[in-house]
This record gives structure tokens, C-alpha cells and sequence, in this order.
């Protein structure tokens, strides 16, 4: 502990002092510290209040109209002169369409895009989600050694997302690195010289997107951008052309960074509490349980924000309108007034699926059961063919730095033990 920061009244440093927003390292432990000492805490480093409890961020996700979602999206590192001048000249023109979206827009766009992405239409997508699991394991399935996020879970959420949208799989390469860079504009810690590359990217991205909307507006196929220009006919009350591409565009990042992130959190927590992996082994019904269990105990989205609309009160904290929320999704699924033994991961948890790692209320995730079904595929397809696998020893895992997201970089194994 640095000696030269304050200490509370029991002597140690007041969480908002320790609180690390880019790094992993002892989230957790902070968080729990949190929920005891100081459950809303005010972190300078980047002018937020950090809310931990559960009832509380149960609380804010309910009042939209308290608590705004417009900062879901904003970059946490303000954009340079430079990067704002090479967007605008870019052409970039992405909207708010959903997850930083407010009021009946927010209500007219997601009915449309549920009508489309819903649990019916993901459960039909199974068999295709299965042949590609198997492709990509059959890929490496005679090694004895894999790095699981660079064979199995950097790519395979992609090509799934891509059966989707109409998208070949030849580009999946340069949309995970346009949606990599994307991720970190948005919620990483960027020098300006990363900032600039990042943004010519996404100019680049949008500019991916709006040809792709553009071509199904002139042949339209069985997919997404195709339904959803069905559904628009062009009539804007319904959707407009550039909301269509804006969402397409927000996909194009959601609909497989936090999948690939969760699936290899899941993977790391299953082998390291090997007796839960066991388990699952032995009997392959738990494995929808063991999906939420993961999520709820190694959340892939730590943190989402608000931004308060006015003055409010949160667990006798008084924060003023206009005000930065980061609501600390991770400490609010380990909390002890909702998960008993919140800190234990057990596949066996009844309660498991009451986690908030796909948000709550309105803006809760359209694509979360989509995510989970490729979890469960997975987990189904690698327990069945390396029961015996297990964690590299000693391995190094590091965790990407960014304040929302978070999953391993790399992720050693060895698959027959």
C-alpha cells in the first residue's frame, strides 16, 4: 500500500484510492472491500462513482429516466483534436441506436432488431453453432498444447455473428481487429498516437458497413441488414437508413468481443476449480448452469456506465446531476445480500442465472442468449473430446485492459492432461 495516500478510520486506503479502473489485477478483492467500506466511491482517475451493490445498480438500470445510458458509449480517454477532425472528415456517422440510447427511440429500434435476434431464431442457428465448434476444434485436436483464445475463442463468436449478417468468412480477420481497436477506443486507456491509428480504423469499419447495408438494399439476402431494410420499407418512423447502419455497425462489435471474452473465462475458471470442471464432465446437464455460473463469478463485462439526469441519493451518497456512473457489474454479481458465498464458484449455485453480466431492465442484452447457447456448444464439444484437459502450470494470464471488458489474452492447455 502506497504510505503516502490516505487512510479511513480503519486505517486503510479509502477504496478510491486503490481502485485500479484499467486493471484486473484485484478487482475483486476491491470490490468486496467495497461492498463493506465504501459502496459508492468516487475514482478521480477517471471521474466516475463506482457503485458495487446490487440493489443499487438493480436500481439504476430501472430508472432510465434518473439515470441515463447516453455515456455507454462515449470514450473514456477523450478523443484528441486530431481524432474528432479524422472522424468527421471520415465520414463517420454512427448514432445512438441501443445500448447508449434513451427514451422511445431506444423502444422503436430494439422492437425492430427483436423481431430478428430473439431465443427462436438463435436456438435455430444450433446446428450451424455446433458444426463450427467442431471445425475449429477438429483444427487442433491432435496438439498437445493450445492457446484456446487464439485457436478456438478469438474467432469462432465471429463466424457465428457472420451467418447472421451475410458476412464472408474471409473477413473475419480485419473486423476482430477493427473491433479490437474499437473496444479499446471506447474503453481503454490510449495514448494519442494509438488513438489516431484506432480511429482511421473505424472509419474504415463504417465505411465496411455502410457498403454492406448499401448492397442488401440493392439484393437483399437471408440476413439481418436484409430483414431489418424489410422491416424499414422505407418508412424512417420505423427505422431509418443510417440507424440501420448504425446498429449493424454496433453488432459488428457486441455480437462477439464479450463472447469470445466470457467463453475463455469460462474455460479458465472451469479448469482452475477443476472439481467443477469434473462435474460437467461426468454429467453434461449442468452445463447450461455452469454457463451462468461462469458469468455470474468472471463476469466478461466488469462495469457499464450511466450518467445521472439529476441529483440523486445512492446508499446516502449525494451525487450531483451530470454526474459519471461505472455500475461494477462484477461486484454486484459476488454480492453476499444476493449470492450466498458470492466469492465461491459452484456449478451446482440454483441461483446462478440471476446474474447481471448481460445487464438489466430495458437495455438488458438482445444477444445474450445467443452467447450462452455458443457457450454451452462449447463447453458440450471440448468436455466430450478432453475430459483430462488442464491449465499450462505457471502460465502467465493476462488480462486485457480496458474499464468494461475483460477475458485473457492467451489461454494455455493442455488437452489430455
Amino acid at each position: 500500500m502506497d504510505k503516502e495516500k490516505p487512510q479511513n478510520e480503519s486505517g486503510r486506503c479509502p477504496v478510491g484510492e486503490m481502485y485500479e479502473p484499467f486493471s484486473a489485477a484485484s478487482t475483486y478483492d476491491i470490490f468486496a472491500q467495497a461492498r463493506v467500506e465504501e459502496p459508492v466511491f468516487y475514482c478521480a482517475e477517471i471521474d466516475y462513482w463506482v457503485i458495487t451493490k446490487r440493489k443499487d445498480i438493480d436500481d439504476i438500470f430501472q430508472d432510465p429516466e434518473s439515470y441515463s445510458a447516453q455515456i455507454t458509449l462515449s470514450p473514456v480517454t477523450p478523443f484528441t483534436d486530431e481524432v474528432l477532425a479524422t472522424l468527421k472528415e471520415g465520414g463517420f456517422a454512427a448514432q445512438p441506436v441501443q445500448s447508449n440510447l434513451d427514451g422511445e427511440a431506444h423502444t422503436r429500434i430494439r422492437r425492430s432488431s427483436k423481431q430478428l435476434l430473439n431465443p427462436t431464431a438463435f436456438k435455430k442457428l444450433e446446428p450451424d453453432i455446433r458444426r463450427i465448434a467442431q471445425e475449429f476444434i477438429d483444427r487442433f485436436a491432435s496438439k498437445s498444447e493450445v492457446d484456446l483464445v487464439a485457436e478456438l475463442f478469438y474467432e469462432f463468436p465471429a463466424h457465428i455473428l457472420f451467418l447472421i449478417l451475410g458476412i464472408p468468412d474471409s473477413d473475419v480477420g480485419k473486423i476482430k481487429q477493427w473491433a479490437d481497436n474499437r473496444l479499446f477506443l471506447t474503453f481503454g486507456q490510449l495514448a494519442p498516437a494509438e488513438q489516431l491509428k484506432c480511429a482511421k480504423d473505424m472509419v474504415a469499419y463504417w465505411h465496411y458497413t455502410e457498403a454492406l447495408v448499401a448492397q442488401r438494399a440493392v439484393a437483399p439476402a437471408d440476413d439481418y441488414p436484409s430483414h431489418l431494410l424489410r422491416l424499414r420499407n422505407s418508412d424512417d418512423s420505423i427505422l431509418t437508413h443510417n440507424e440501420i447502419v448504425s446498429v449493424v455497425f454496433g453488432l459488428l462489435l457486441a455480437g462477439h468481443e464479450t463472447t469470445t471474452n466470457a467463453s475463455a473465462n469460462a474455460f479458465h475458471t472451469l479448469l482452475t476449480h477443476r472439481k467443477n470442471w469434473q462435474m460437467i464432465c461426468a454429467d453434461p446437464e449442468l452445463i447450461p448452469n455452469a454457463v451462468h455460473e461462469a458469468l455470474r463469478f468472471n463476469s466478461s463485462v466488469v462495469c457499464w456506465r450511466r450518467k445521472t439526469t439529476k441529483a440523486v441519493d445512492i446508499s446516502g451518497v449525494s451525487i450531483p446531476e451530470g454526474a459519471n456512473l461505472l455500475l461494477a457489474l462484477g461486484s454486484a454479481n459476488r454480492d453476499e445480500d444476493k449470492f450466498e458465498q458470492g466469492h465461491v464458484f459452484d456449478v451446482m449455485r440454483e441461483d446462478a442465472n440471476q446474474n447481471i453480466s448481460f445487464g438489466y431492465g430495458k437495455h438488458f442484452c438482445v444477444g445474450a442468449p445467443l452467447a450462452r447457447l455458443e457457450m454451452e456448444v462449447l463447453l458440450e464439444e471440448m468436455t466430450s473430446r478432453f475430459p483430462n484437459m488442464s491449465l499450462v502450470e505457471d502460465q502467465e494470464i493476462d488480462i486485457i485492459r480496458t474499464i468494461a471488458f475483460r477475458g485473457p489474452k492467451r489461454l494455455l492447455v493442455r488437452l489430455q492432461g
